[in-house]
C-alpha cells in the first residue's frame, strides 16, 4: 500500500506536497543512499530513513510509519511508538510493547514543525499534546503518521486554531 492509499484510510486531511518538495525528496534519497554507503550503514541504523506508509496485510503488524515518538509525562524522555490496524504500541527497545489508551486521550494542543508551506503534508513533522484528563504527554511524528493514530483512536482532527 502507498502513501495515497494510506492517505485515503486516515480520517484527517493530508495535503499534498508542492512540486519543489516532491523534487526535493527525490535529491534527498539519492544522497542518503550515497551516505548510506560511504558511511557504511550508519545512517539507516539511525533512523535517519523516509517511512514507506506501508499497511502490511496482517492487521495486527506494524505499519511503516516512520520515526513516532511518544513522550508521557511530557517532559519524560521519549519513547518509540508503533501502530497497526487495530492499535498504538510503544515498543521500548529492550523490552516487550505495550498498548497505548490512546481511545481515552484527547488533543488537547496541535504544533506543526517549522518551514514548511504545507503543513499537513504526509511527511511533515507535529507534535500532538495529549491528556487523559488526569496527566498530558505528546506524541511527536510526521503528519500522516499521527493521522493514522489520531483515526484509530477517534480522535477529531485538530483545527487550525489549535496552533499557536
Amino acid at each position: 500500500m502507498s502513501e495515497a492509499e494510506l492517505r485515503g484510510l486516515v480520517a484527517w486531511r493530508v495535503q499534498d506536497a508542492p512540486p519543489e518538495a516532491r523534487a526535493g525528496r527525490v535529491l534527498g534519497a539519492v544522497l542518503h543512499a550515497v551516505s548510506a554507503v560511504v558511511t557504511l550503514g550508519a545512517d539507516a541504523a539511525g533512523g535517519a530513513r523516509r517511512p514507506s506508509w506501508t499497511v502490511p496485510a496482517d492487521p495486527a503488524a506494524y505499519l511503516d510509519l516512520g520515526v513516532v515518538r511518544l513522550h508521557w509525562p511530557a517532559p519524560a524522555p521519549g519513547e518509540p511508538v508503533a501502530a497497526s490496524r487495530e492499535g498504538v504500541w510503544a515498543v521500548p527497545p529492550g523490552r516487550p510493547p505495550w498498548a497505548l489508551p490512546v481511545g481515552s486521550w484527547r488533543v488537547v494542543r496541535a504544533v506543526p514543525g517549522t518551514g514548511s508551506r504545507r503543513p499537513r503534508q504526509a511527511d511533515a513533522p507535529w507534535r500532538l499534546e495529549v491528556s487523559d484528563g488526569t496527566g498530558t504527554g505528546s506524541l511527536a511524528g510526521a503528519w500522516l503518521a499521527l493521522a493514522w493514530i489520531g483515526s484509530l483512536a477517534g480522535w477529531p482532527e485538530p483545527a487550525d486554531g489549535d496552533r499557536p
